[in-house]
């Protein structure tokens, strides 16, 4: 049996026949594009926060918060952090770093704009909030030196804003190579400016070109429903961008998940042992991996099996067990799905046919 391996497929064969091989597609799942809502609003100093969160819970989408770290060192404010593990995280609402303070990290120097990045970085992870990505506040980060100082405090990625819809889509080719890691352009929802996205029909065409381009495109909100703040979009508006994205082939998914999954996708290794011989062997030794330190990176890739229709596999034994402690798995089909961490890890895989 040969083998060969990329990022996105890895086959086994027996002399010229491909007996199997392994694909992992570009999004979660399968899905045609993915999307990530930012909300830069802080969640549990007032209640109008919460309509955003509220609503994407009930219909089972993700999102994500804002963590600008001095609001929350209040005595007054300080169990907010205790209400975003219990009521937003298993809800799948997460956070991003948005600064210790709320000021232009590219109006600082290097070691300025360092210092505040890994004081955010460290009270989110000293709260147990889980630091990876982070959004400049007043849509920062076009700065090199700032962009180096962010990914030094610690975080994997960050987000800032464009007012191009051409930078609009992220990882629309292959692989993910976006212009910075560390300046990701966002769409801009809101009032505040002609230019920004200011209502739900001025957003559908781009959800629908994200769609087309199979593409990742990330949303920052300031004010859903409250009139008063900077960036006031209508709720109303915003239910319609959330069913809309809903009813469409999303991935939803929380921004540093996204970030992660394409990063290791990126990185991701499928090898496959080579057998020799004359009989079709039913036992091989995979290897997956992305090259990537495992305690940061360690989001789920979707892998899908496809199996030569006549070998007839009812199901498949892998050891060690490659997510849950489950090690057999359904073949259904000649086809199976599952979701790996690459961990560096070699498994055997048997047929059960």
């Amino acid at each position: 049996m040969g083998t060969s391996s990329s990022s996105q497929k890895s086959s086994g064969h027996h002399g010229s026949r491909e007996l199997f091989f392994i694909h992992a597609p570009k999004w979660k799942n399968g899905h045609q594009a993915a999307i990530s809502i930012t909300y830069d609003a802080p969640w549990g100093i007032n209640p109008v926060f919460s309509l955003a969160t509220d609503a994407a819970i009930l219909r089972g989408l993700k999102m994500d918060v804002e963590i600008v770290s001095e609001k929350l060192l209040f005595y007054s404010r300080f169990p907010i952090i205790g209400r975003i593990r219990k009521e937003l995280f298993p809800n799948g609402i997460g956070v991003f770093g948005h600064g210790h303070s709320h000021i232009d990290h590219d109006a600082l120097g290097f070691h300025d704009a360092y210092r505040s990045f890994r004081h955010n970085f460290n009270l989110m992870n000293k709260w147990g909030l889980d630091p990876k990505v982070y959004a400049y506040p007043l849509f920062a980060g076009r700065e090199r030196r700032t962009q180096v100082a962010n990914r030094q405090a610690g975080f994997i990625a960050a987000r800032g804003g464009t007012e191009n819809p051409e930078n609009y889509y992220l990882c629309e080719t292959e692989p993910c190579s976006p212009e910075s890691w560390f300046n990701l352009p966002s769409v801009i929802m809101g009032t505040a400016n002609t230019r920004h996205i200011s209502d739900h029909n001025q957003l559908l065409p781009i959800l629908n070109e994200t769609l087309s381009r199979r593409a990742w495109t990330i949303l920052t909100y300031h004010s859903i429903g409250n009139p008063d703040g900077w960036g006031y979009y209508r709720y109303d508006d915003f239910l319609q961008d959330l069913d809309f994205i809903k009813a469409n082939d999303f991935w939803s998914g929380n921004f540093a998940n996204v970030a992660s999954y394409a990063i290791q996708r990126k990185g991701l290794q499928i090898q496959i042992g080579r057998y020799f011989g004359r009989s079709i062997p039913q036992q091989f030794e995979i290897y997956i991996g992305d090259g990537l330190d495992n305690r940061t990176y360690n989001q789920p890739l979707t892998l899908d099996f496809h199996f030569d229709k006549n070998l007839s596999v009812r199901s498949i034994h892998i050891q060690p067990s490659p997510t849950d402690g489950k090690t057999i798995f359904q073949v259904d089909n000649n086809q199976l799905r599952l979701q790996v961490v690459p961990r560096e890890r070699q498994y055997t895989l048997s047929f059960i046919l």
